[in-house]
C-alpha cells in the first residue's frame, strides 16, 4: 500500500537506494540497525551511519513526510541549510497534520538559524511551532529557560 503511492515511490526512486532485508537471514545487519520492530526504517549515509530511523507502518502521506525529514536531516548534517529548509518546509507545508510536521517545524528553524546565525530565525520558528503543535514534544524541546 506505501510503496506502490506515487509519490513515495517518486521519492524513493529519486532519493534513495532502498533496500529491503529479511532480519531473520540477516541477523548482523539486525543488530547493526538495533532492529526489534518491522518495518524498521532507516535513512543511512553513504558510510552506513544512520541520518534517519522510523519504526511501524506509515500510511503514505506519513512516509513521504518521514522521507522528508530524512532528507533534511541528511542535508543539516551536511551543511547545506537550504536544501534542509525546503524539505521541512515541504512536509509543514504538504502534510500539516502529519506526525512529523511539529519535528519539520523544529529543524527548518534550526536549519534557518545554523544558515544565518540570526537568533530572530530560530525565535520565530520555534515560536510558530509552539503556536501550532502546543502539545507536541518538539513544541516543549523549545521552551529554553
Amino acid at each position: 500500500m506505501t510503496y506502490p503511492d506515487a509519490t513515495v515511490a517518486e521519492l524513493l526512486n529519486t532519493h534513495f537506494v532502498p533496500v529491503q532485508l529479511d532480519l531473520t537471514k540477516e541477523p548482523k545487519l539486525a543488530d547493526q540497525y538495533q532492529a526489534i520492530w518491522t518495518p524498521n526504517i532507516n535513512i543511512v549515509d553513504i558510510r552506513e551511519r544512520v541520518i534517519y530511523h522510523s519504526e511501524g507502518w506509515l500510511s503514505p502521506a506519513e512516509y513521504a513526510a518521514m522521507l522528508h525529514i530524512g532528507l533534511g536531516h541528511y542535508a543539516l548534517k551536511h551543511k547545506r541549510f537550504d536544501n534542509a529548509i525546503a524539505h521541512f518546509k515541504t512536509v509543514y507545508d504538504h502534510y500539516p497534520q502529519s506526525e512529523f510536521s511539529p519535528e519539520a517545524l523544529y529543524y527548518q528553524a534550526v536549519g534557518k538559524y545554523l544558515a544565518t546565525h540570526e537568533a530572530d530565525q530560530l525565535i520565530q520558528g520555534w515560536s510558530d511551532l509552539r503556536q501550532n503543535y502546543s502539545s507536541s514534544p518538539w513544541a516543549m524541546r523549545t521552551r529554553v529557560a
